[in-house]
């Protein structure tokens, strides 16, 4: 022990030596200064003006000069005896009781490193939240509403934190581009995304992206369910931050375990789509495994990805699945189980579904136009009609006297939700939006019940591309986005 004190004595000396050396220097060079700032002031007109400026200039110098002089005789009056701070600290450590160090003064000393560990603790956390968000990724935002062309793809976005205890941060690695993305790129949902997000998002720019799988990186102290290096999917409603960045924070109970058997790529193209379709046929046409058996289901619009999870959850429980589609994925779409096809040529669907026996439910995908009407009358009686595609809503086109009304209604229900404790992500598409519809989902995939249709992939840097094949005649499935 007397060795250690030994050399760390001599340490403090050298360290003593070398800052002393370096206050010299320091004061020398500050002299300079002084000595050329008088000279500066000497070489000076005589004339009164001047003469004024030069002896204040002058008295201001001196009194900068008296003041590094008193400085350096501080600097020397408090010169640290090592010798004594060696024998303090051994004699303490040693358990001796010595004059100068009782009892009051070890207490203090404990006191004063408890306040600042906790407020160095404190600061730590605040300079690690600073670091984490001046750190930068990719994201894809839309920047006006004027459709694919207002979309670009920025590598400065701002890096999500945890702000809560029951938050979950995820390396997004992939996710999926869906017909409602193409929407939002023209202003859809914009007056919920003001009112739902509790000011922390702006009008514009917007994330784009509705659904994703990636790997969770950070949690908070209240997340039970989840781990850091799980691999999870997810799914946000239309008004929602959107999932197309490198990084996302959500809430734990936005998640769910990805499916083992098949890749993030793969993942990705299933939460939203999968919620949609789970919720068209469950709650809103009450078709399910137990009364699906041998139900007559027209399906418009096969080739979506909500149209290919409906056609495989229908034949799962034993449905009739009759699909309308474009001939080139007939293939497709038969391998995913369809009993009957109808090509998509003109207007001959409507003739060929006079053919056909009614049915007991219709969905409507939205993937070609047609007339619900006419749908509607190839239904049984007390058949149910149901429709997947986005929602037309008239809050985003109020004005600014019905938009206020708008505005209070949905606080005031928001208020009730929250004195009530009803879920307020309840709003929209948002109700379709379950994680234990996410679950059901898993247990599908895994169980080699449910397999997800990728019909094309991209780079974040051709997100015009993918918009484009989403809307085209082209797209079968999904359309995926490939982050890392």
């Amino acid at each position: 022990m007397d060795e250690i004190w030994f050399r760390l004595s001599n340490q403090l000396e050298v360290l003593q030596i070398k800052s002393c050396g370096m206050t010299q220097q320091i004061y020398q060079l500050l002299m300079s200064w002084l000595s050329h700032g008088q000279q500066l002031l000497g070489n000076l007109s005589n004339e009164q003006y001047n003469q004024y400026i030069k002896n204040f200039g002058t008295l201001l110098l001196i009194w900068y000069q008296r003041a590094l002089e008193q400085i350096q005789y501080q600097y020397y009056c408090a010169q640290i005896n090592l010798r004594d701070v060696y024998r303090q600290l051994g004699s303490l450590c040693s358990g001796e009781v010595i004059f100068s160090v009782n009892k009051r003064d070890v207490a203090v000393c404990m006191v004063g490193i408890t306040i600042g560990g906790f407020i160095g603790y404190g600061i730590g956390r605040k300079w690690r939240q600073y670091t984490n968000r001046i750190q930068c990724m990719k994201a894809i935002i839309c920047h006006h509403y004027i459709g694919a062309e207002g979309v670009s793809i920025i590598d400065d976005a701002e890096m999500p934190t945890l702000r809560r205890s029951n938050d979950v941060l995820v390396q997004v690695k992939a996710t999926s581009v869906n017909i409602i993305d193409v929407k939002i790129c023209s202003g859809y949902s914009r007056a919920y995304r003001k009112l739902l997000n509790s000011g922390q998002q702006k009008e514009l720019p917007v994330v784009l992206g509705r659904d994703c799988a990636g790997i969770v990186v950070d949690i908070g102290r209240n997340v039970t369910s989840f781990d850091v290096g799980d691999e999870v999917f997810l799914a946000i409603p239309s008004w929602a931050p959107g999932t197309m960045t490198e990084y996302l924070v959500v809430t734990e109970s936005q998640l769910a375990k990805k499916p083992k058997l098949i890749s993030f790529e793969a993942s990705a193209c299933l939460p939203y789509s999968g919620c949609i379709a789970w919720n068209a046929l469950v709650n809103e046409s009450g078709i399910e495994e137990g009364n699906a058996k041998g139900r007559r289901v027209l399906i418009y619009g096969g080739t979506t990805p909500v149209g290919c999870i409906l056609i495989q959850l229908v034949k799962l429980w034993g449905g009739h699945v009759t699909t309308v589609c474009k001939i080139d994925a007939a293939k497709v779409i038969k391998a995913l189980g369809a009993d009957d096809i109808i090509p998509v040529q003109d207007l001959n669907v409507i003739e060929d579904l006079e053919f056909y026996d009614k049915f007991h439910s219709i969905f409507y995908t939205g993937d070609q136009f047609m007339d619900h009407h006419i749908l509607k009358k190839r239904l049984m009686p007390y058949g149910t009609f149901v429709s997947t595609a986005p929602k037309y809503l008239v809050s985003d086109s109020l004005g600014f006297v019905s938009g206020s009304i708008f505005a209070g209604y949905v606080r005031i229900k928001l208020l009730f939700q929250y004195v009530f404790g009803y879920p307020n992500n309840q709003w929209n598409d948002g109700a379709c939006i379950k994680s234990e519809y996410l679950e059901i989902l898993r247990e599908l995939v895994d169980a080699d019940q449910l397999q997800s249709v990728v019909g094309a992939a991209f780079r974040p840097n051709h997100i015009e591309q993918a918009l484009c094949h989403v809307t085209s005649s082209d797209a079968i499935g999904s359309t995926i986005i490939k982050f890392q």
